[in-house]
């Protein structure tokens, strides 16, 4: 299941029984575990789960981060996001942190 979080760079993303949160910072990818799944069935109201560090880190947990080498990785990963396009280096992301 795929739900888009308002942004074309964020999604929550189930897998079998793991929910997973993934975002495209500008430093990089982050891939997130869903710790309270029923948080997040508002799409609406999910920013109210993340106004401090104590709620955000009760709602979700950090699994993987992957840093962009520099600017020019980074400008490309956005490009590929916004034209829908499945970059090399997000694919080996997902599939060492998310494809079991």
């Amino acid at each position: 299941h795929f739900q888009d979080a308002e942004s074309p760079v964020s999604c929550v993303c189930h897998l079998s029984t793991m929910v997973v949160v993934f975002f495209e910072t500008p430093a990089g990818y982050a891939l997130f575990q869903v710790l309270k799944e029923k948080r997040l069935k508002k799409v609406q109201d999910i920013h109210t789960h993340f106004q401090d560090a104590e709620s955000a880190s009760s709602t979700v947990k950090l699994k993987a981060f992957h840093r962009f080498a520099d600017t020019t990785e980074a400008v490309a990963a956005a490009a590929e996001m916004i034209e829908g396009k499945l970059g090399d280096s997000l694919k080996k992301f997902l599939k060492k942190n998310y494809v079991k």
